[in-house]
C-alpha cells in the first residue's frame, strides 16, 4: 500500500512541475505578445491556457482520489493539500498571462511609450524568474529557497509603482494617451498579481515542510484558513 502511495505522489509531483513549466512558458509568450503584438502568438497563449486549466482539473481529481483511497498519513496529506492548493495558484497565473496578451492586442499600433513598456517587460521577466525559481524549490522541496523567492515579490510591487507613476504622468500631460495608458496599468496589475500567486506557492511549500500556514512576501494574496 505504501509503495502505491509513493508512486502516486511521485506522479503528482511531476504533473505539478510540468504544469508549472507550462505556466512559465505562458508568461514568456505573453511578454513576447506585448513586445511584438503577434496575434498568432496571442491566440496560442489562449489555447495553451485551456491545457493549463485541464491540468488543474486533473490534479484536483487525482489528489482527491489519492486522499480517499490511500488514507495518507499527516506528512503525505500536507503534500497532497499543497498540490491541490498550489495548482489553483498556477491556474490563476495562467489566466493573468492570457489577460496580458489580450491587453497587448488591444493596444495594437496605438501611441506607445518605450519607458513604460521597458518597465513592464522588466516586471514580466522578474515574475517569470520568480515562477521558475519556485517550481525548482517545489521539485527540490526546499523551504529556504521558497522563502527567498517570496521575498522577491517586493520588487514586483516596486515595478508596478513605477508603471503607475509613469503612466499617470503621461496621461496627465497628454489626454490622448489615456486609452493606452489605461491598458499599461491593466498589464502592470496582472503581472504584479502573478508575483502574489508565486508567493502563495511558496507559502504552500513551507506548509508541506512545517505544517504551518504562514504569510510570506510583502502582502499575502488572500487569507488562508
Amino acid at each position: 500500500m505504501r509503495k502505491i502511495l509513493e508512486e502516486q505522489l511521485s506522479d503528482l509531483h511531476e504533473d505539478f512541475a510540468q504544469m508549472g513549466r507550462e505556466v512559465a512558458q505562458a508568461i514568456e509568450n505573453a511578454t513576447k505578445v506585448f513586445q511584438s503584438h503577434d496575434k498568432e502568438l496571442a491566440n496560442k497563449v489562449g489555447e495553451n491556457d485551456n491545457r493549463i486549466n485541464e491540468s488543474e482539473i486533473y490534479l484536483e481529481r487525482k489528489t482527491a482520489q489519492v486522499i480517499a483511497l490511500q488514507q495518507p498519513v499527516a506528512s503525505d496529506l500536507r503534500v497532497l493539500i499543497t498540490i491541490l492548493k498550489a495548482s489553483s495558484d498556477l491556474e490563476r497565473i495562467g489566466d493573468h498571462a492570457v489577460s496580458v496578451a489580450h491587453a497587448a492586442m488591444r493596444i495594437g499600433d496605438q501611441r506607445r511609450n518605450k519607458e513604460i513598456e521597458d518597465t513592464l517587460v522588466g516586471l514580466s521577466k522578474h515574475v517569470h524568474q520568480m515562477l521558475v525559481a519556485i517550481i525548482k524549490a517545489y521539485v527540490d522541496n526546499n523551504e529556504e529557497d521558497a522563502r527567498q523567492v517570496a521575498k522577491l515579490d517586493s520588487e514586483s510591487d516596486e515595478y508596478l509603482r513605477d508603471v503607475r507613476r509613469l503612466a499617470v504622468e503621461e496621461m496627465q500631460s497628454d489626454p490622448e494617451f489615456v486609452t493606452v495608458g489605461s491598458e499599461y496599468l491593466v498589464v502592470g496589475t496582472h503581472l504584479e498579481r502573478i508575483g502574489d500567486y508565486v508567493t502563495n506557492v511558496a507559502e504552500w511549500i513551507v506548509y508541506t515542510n512545517t505544517g504551518r500556514i504562514v504569510e510570506l512576501g510583502p502582502i499575502s494574496s488572500y487569507k488562508k484558513e
